[in-house]
C-alpha cells in the first residue's frame, strides 16, 4: 500500500522477538519506508523489555514499554526487582503488557492477579500509563482495572489517559466502560477478517480520539497477510479498513490514532 500523508504509529509489536532475528533490519525498512511514524515495542518479561529498549536507544523512533505478560506472572518472584528499577529509569514510556489471560492459563489465575495487581500499583508510582493484555477474562479483567483506576484517577493528567486495552476484543459497551476510565482501544489486524464483527462495531463507533491502531507483530497479520508473519508495515492495512468502515479518509484515522499514541506515551510527533 501507498505511505499516508500523515504521521503513522504502531501502537504495539514485539519485533524484538525471535520471530525477526534473521531480518529485523529489512523488516524495519519496510516499516519506515511505508511511512511509519513510530513503532511502540512492549516486552513481555523484564529481560525481553531489555531487548525492547535495546531497539528503542538506537532509534528515536522506537519507544519501549516494559512489563510482565500474564503467561510470564509465575516469573514475578525472581523478576520483581528489575521490573521496578526498569519502572523508575526513565528509559521506558510505559508498563505493560499486563493483565490476565485465561484462555491458555500458563500461569495460575491467583499468580495472574498478583503479578497484574503489583504492576498497576508500579505504574502509578512511576507515573507511566499501562498496557493491558485481557483474554477470556473480560469482566475479571475490568474489575481489577475499575478498582484501581477509581483510586488512582487521572494520575498522568486531566488530559491524558492512563493506559490502552491491547488488542481490544470486548464489546462496544464494555468499551465504552474503559474509555470513562481513561483508557485507549488499540484495534488490531484481526479487525479486517470477515468474522470480526465485534472488533468492526467498535472501531466504527467508538470516537476517533479514543483509538489507537496496532499489529502485535509478529501476531494477528491482517486479512490480506492472514496466517503470515505480521510486521508493522501492514498497518496501513488496518487503518485503511478502519478508515472505510467509517466513512473517514485513512490519512485522518492515521493521524488522530498516532495523535492519541503520542499523547498517551508522552513522546513528540515529528511536524
Amino acid at each position: 500500500m501507498s505511505p499516508l500523508d500523515a504521521p503513522i504509529v504502531d501502537a504495539h509489536a514485539h519485533t524484538w522477538s525471535g520471530a525477526f532475528s534473521e531480518d529485523h533490519d529489512e523488516v524495519m525498512d519496510r516499516a519506515w519506508g511505508s511511512g511509519l511514524t513510530a513503532v511502540v515495542e512492549v516486552g513481555g518479561s523484564a529481560p525481553s523489555s531489555e531487548e525492547a529498549y535495546a531497539l528503542a536507544a538506537v532509534d528515536e523512533r522506537v519507544h519501549a514499554v516494559a512489563g510482565l505478560h500474564p503467561h510470564r506472572a509465575k516469573d514475578l518472584p525472581e523478576q520483581r526487582e528489575q521490573l521496578h528499577e526498569q519502572a523508575h529509569s526513565g528509559r521506558f514510556v510505559g508498563l505493560g503488557e499486563m493483565g490476565l489471560d485465561f484462555y491458555r492459563n500458563l500461569s495460575p489465575h491467583d499468580i495472574q492477579y498478583e503479578a497484574f495487581r503489583y504492576q498497576l500499583d508500579l505504574a502509578r508510582e512511576a507515573s507511566l500509563p499501562v498496557v493491558i493484555h485481557s483474554r477470556d477474562s473480560d469482566e475479571e479483567s475490568y474489575a481489577v482495572i475499575e478498582e484501581w483506576a477509581h483510586h488512582s484517577g487521572r494520575y498522568l493528567g486531566p488530559d491524558r489517559e492512563i493506559g490502552m486495552m491491547h488488542c481490544y476484543a470486548g464489546d462496544a459497551e464494555l468499551g465504552e466502560r474503559y474509555r470513562a476510565l481513561g483508557f485507549l482501544l488499540s484495534i488490531p489486524g484481526p479487525v479486517t477478517y470477515p468474522g470480526g464483527t465485534q472488533r468492526q462495531t467498535v472501531a466504527r463507533t467508538a470516537p476517533l480520539e479514543q483509538l489507537l491502531v496496532e499489529t502485535d507483530a509478529p501476531a494477528l497479520t491482517p486479512q490480506s497477510n492472514r496466517g503470515r508473519r505480521n510486521e508493522p508495515a501492514y498497518i496501513l492495512e488496518t487503518i485503511a479498513f478502519i478508515a472505510q468502515l467509517r466513512g473517514d479518509t485513512p490519512e485522518h484515522v492515521a493521524r488522530v490514532t498516532a495523535e492519541n499514541a503520542a499523547r498517551l506515551f508522552g513522546f513528540e510527533l515529528p511536524r
